[in-house]
């Protein structure tokens, strides 16, 4: 029965995989960014635009300047300021003003003449003309209100609109992003970080002590066309006790900083888990978690709610040990209001993520080490994301860590990440437990 039950669980895995490889290679979205930025503004004037296919003809165009910051992208959005980027604008001209926000057409266009400025998101199939000033300064102030504060669900439309076609979404659809961090921390803490502890038996007849977890995540990813730069440090807090030390309650909040060309993010992730054993090999563990993630630069913040179930199982092989994970999740975006931003997109996904990780028993340097080898795939349902799969592979080395009483252990390692739409990317690891 029992082999039975891990070759089910491992024939639902390869299945998972192969699945994922599929859709990691339908085709891509073309990168949506005009220049090395996030922003970037594009100024036509006497031409027209054309939503159902984000071009403009006629007229005379200007090159796409790029910024780093939407408040940076929206200061360049008065007379003056526009004159420099096209020196054909005036005041009085007839323009589209193209604004790229995280890859996402916003235009701003003008009749001749005219003060009145009329605002189109095309993916929101959103056109609304503001002209109750006497100046188009004043006009697109309102547009900025408008956006921030005052247009109903305008932002939460417009965020999840972001998610689906940004490639760099600080909230969900990339590697970079809140959901998707909260996602790997989720299955990494409870199967790649303690798989093999499964086998290493119950209570010992000495104490065991609780686990303080720190290290450093680095990762770097490529994403329509974009670097995103991902530091994480992942702290953690593992309760074990003496009549079972199997059963662990682990407390976590990594904190993150990410960089894409040259806009900051800011995220924290907090909760706790809770590891069960059924058995000798298998053991369960049920997840809650809160995440955070805010980004002054991006115009972005929001919080996430999560709760996940992650089973492991390993199997004692000739000379070396596989363990397989299998994780159930559910995130889903929770409102959150800033003095100037109020968001709840409203987001909600159900991930699954498997993988298989062999450990290697070796000897380096006369110390007991474990070399593992991992494959995960993880695929999202429920609000479409820009990219809603990936595959990682992953190569760790580290102390032994088979046995539930061990009192430290150190694991260093290297993934290597692909996902839908090109998405690809390199991440390094150290963690030490003590």
């Amino acid at each position: 029965m029992r082999i039975f039950h891990a070759a089910s669980r491992s024939g639902l895995c390869l299945r998972a995989a192969a699945l994922a490889l599929v859709l990691s290679h339908l085709p891509a979205l073309a990168g949506p960014f005009a220049t090395d930025k996030a922003f970037d503004l594009t100024v036509n004037v006497g031409g027209t635009y054309n939503g159902a296919n984000d071009t403009m003809t006629g007229g005379a165009t200007s090159a796409p300047v790029g910024f780093a910051t939407v408040d940076g992208t929206f200061s360049q959005t008065s007379g003056g300021n526009l004159s420099a980027i096209n020196a054909a604008y005036n005041n009085n001209s007839a323009a589209v003003i193209r604004v790229g926000y995280r890859g996402l057409p916003l235009v701003l266009q003008t009749a001749a003449n005219s003060s009145a400025v009329t605002l189109i998101i095309p993916s929101l199939g959103e056109t609304v003309t503001f002209s109750a000033q006497a100046t188009r300064d004043a006009n697109v102030e309102d547009i900025k209100n408008y956006i921030k504060k005052t247009g109903g669900d305008i932002l939460n439309r417009l965020q999840l609109a972001l998610v689906k076609f940004s490639p760099v979404d600080p909230i969900a659809g990339n590697p970079g992003s809140l959901q998707a961090r909260m996602v790997g921390d989720d299955f990494d803490r409870n199967f790649t970080q303690m798989a093999s502890n499964i086998k290493g038996g119950g209570a010992g007849s000495d104490s065991v002590n609780n686990l303080i977890g720190v290290g450093m995540s680095v990762g770097s990813f490529t994403q329509g066309g974009l670097t995103n730069s991902v530091v994480t440090l992942p702290l953690s807090y593992t309760i074990r006790p003496d009549a079972n030390p199997g059963r662990q309650i682990t407390l976590y909040a990594p904190i993150t900083v990410s960089d894409v060309g040259g806009a900051k993010s800011y995220g924290v992730n907090l909760g706790a888990s809770y590891r069960l054993p059924l058995t000798d090999a298998w053991a369960v563990t049920p997840g809650l978690g809160y995440g955070i993630s805010g980004s002054v630069d991006l115009g972005s913040a929001a919080a996430m709610l999560a709760a996940s179930l992650t089973s492991q199982y390993t199997l004692r092989m000739g000379g070396f040990d596989l363990a397989i994970g299998n994780m159930v999740g559910i995130y889903q975006s929770s409102k959150l209001t800033t003095p100037d931003y109020s968001f709840d997109p409203k987001i909600r996904n159900t991930v699954l993520r498997n993988g298989v990780m062999a450990s290697f028993p070796t000897q380096m340097m006369g110390r007991s080490l474990a070399l593992e080898v991992s494959f995960v795939n993880t695929i999202y349902s429920g609000t479409d994301l820009y990219s809603n799969v990936y595959n990682e592979i992953g190569v760790t080395l580290g102390t032994n860590k088979s046995a539930n009483v061990e009192r430290s252990y150190l694991r260093a390692g290297l993934t290597y990440l692909a996902g839908q739409n090109d998405i690809r990317g390199l991440r390094m690891n150290i963690g030490y437990w003590f």
